[in-house]
């Protein structure tokens, strides 16, 4: 591997770092949620008049895992595999240079994702396992990620 490569690699990782510092310390100034490495999940919402309650604000709400992966250049760059807790809230955003469909196997959930638009999937991992998420048109596998009871 050529020098100015592995400094490429180097500097894209601390840039990594760094964004997932700001993104997930407690004191980041948002709305009180402390973000930690998961995927993202659905929330439900009821109106009064219906009878239920709506759902806890953001800041009752256990913490959201964020799960961020970038394609580019035909590549995932970063970590491709994540463990999860099972009935952990979690946010998926894939970032890619193409346009796509981003596709959550297992969970049959999907997003389309373009050079100027992360996909964001929202979800609670509630099933056990181990499942893909890939481009789907292009066929490439992006991250495995582990759901542990």
């Amino acid at each position: 591997m050529k020098p100015w490569v592995r400094w490429a690699i180097l500097a894209a990782s601390v840039a990594v770092l760094v964004v997932l510092f700001l993104f997930l310390r407690p004191d980041n100034g948002s709305d009180g949620v402390t973000p930690t490495p998961s995927s993202p999940a659905v929330t439900e919402t009821a109106s009064p008049s219906d009878g239920v309650s709506p759902t806890p604000s953001e800041s009752q709400a256990p913490e959201r895992a964020v799960i961020e992966v970038t394609y580019r250049d035909g590549a995932v760059r970063g970590p491709t595999s994540f463990t999860v807790t099972q009935g952990e809230r979690v946010r998926l955003l894939v970032h890619a240079d193409v346009s796509d469909e981003v596709h959550f196997h297992g969970y049959d959930l999907s997003a389309d994702v373009t050079p100027q638009e992360a996909a964001r999937i929202d979800f609670v991992a509630n099933a056990a396992g181990v499942y893909e998420v890939e481009l789907e048109s292009a066929g490439e596998p992006l991250i495995e990620l582990e759901i542990v009871p």
